[in-house]
């Protein structure tokens, strides 16, 4: 069995606290190197795409390079999802060295839950990156992410400073209706509607319906724990741990068929999954 794509939580630190992130971070801590070897080793050849990401800025890592070098040698496709606070000039240019990162997710809506930094200072460093990015005609993508739209696709006032800020720099007009604008070569501002985060808190949304959890994607968190999808930030699917059986056994086990067979007859088996408003209809 491949997956479309595999979710690698390296740590769940990122030191800082979004609006759209409710969760309690650094519980988990970082995966050890040993086990991240340990853990290529089995599912290397396992998916197309890996993301380093499911909770935590993997930027933060200050050895994060020996994690890419790992994963360059076994010919893991990558993709890395970071707040843009971390692009020191060490970081930048270890993001350009690599072919076998495919895309880096900024999400730039981070920016709108701290009082740190203004807009210029905060984009500074992401720009520099992305100028060197378009230097070296690099052909990895840049994804600059406002996942805060509201259900009719309307953006708050303040995405204004964002689209006024992004159009005079990179010399375009932003449409903030599309939910893809191209700002450069491979470099796009991603736009998407905001959402809450499943929760076992929250009242069930439906029982019936399917999703890509355990099909096309699956997450590994920094603990070694298999969770179906991207969502489960605190594992309530808890599938068994990596480091402690092989990914082929948790992946065919009794609750992982019962739960893809549930989606295949449209039916969401698991508590979370119910309260889940990513489900695919």
């Amino acid at each position: 069995m491949k997956f479309k794509k595999i979710y690698i939580e390296l740590s769940d630190i990122c030191g800082l606290k979004c609006d759209f992130c409710p969760w309690v971070k650094n519980t988990r801590g970082v995966m050890k190197l040993s086990n991240f070897k340990a853990l290529v080793e089995e599912i290397s050849n396992k998916a197309e795409l890996f993301t380093f990401h499911l909770l935590g800025d993997p930027l933060l890592l200050p050895n994060l390079e020996e994690y890419i070098q790992i994963a360059y040698e076994k010919n893991m496709k990558l993709e890395l999802t970071t707040s843009g606070f971390y692009f020191n000039e060490k970081n930048q240019n270890l993001l350009l060295k690599y072919s076998n990162i495919y895309q880096i997710n900024i999400s730039i809506t981070a920016f709108l839950s701290q009082n740190k930094l203004n807009l210029k200072d905060y984009f500074a460093p992401i720009l520099t990156f992305c100028q060197k990015y378009l230097e070296q005609d690099i052909k990895s993508f840049i994804n600059l992410r406002l996942w805060n739209l509201d259900e009719k696709f309307n953006f708050p006032k303040e995405n204004l400073e964002f689209y006024e800020f992004l159009n005079s720099y990179f010399n375009v007009k932003i449409d903030p209706k599309q939910s893809k604008n191209r700002l450069a070569r491979h470099i796009i501002l991603h736009q998407k509607k905001s959402f809450n985060w499943p929760s076992l808190e929250n009242k069930i949304i439906n029982t019936k319906g399917t999703c890509y959890g355990l099909i096309k994607q699956i997450g590994i968190l920094s603990n070694g724990t298999v969770v179906p999808c991207c969502l489960d930030a605190k594992a309530c699917i808890n599938l068994g741990n990596i480091f402690e059986k092989p990914f082929t056994s948790i992946i065919n086990s009794q609750k992982s068929k019962k739960i893809i067979q549930g989606f295949k007859e449209g039916k969401y088996l698991e508590a979370l999954c119910q309260r889940c408003a990513f489900n695919v209809s």
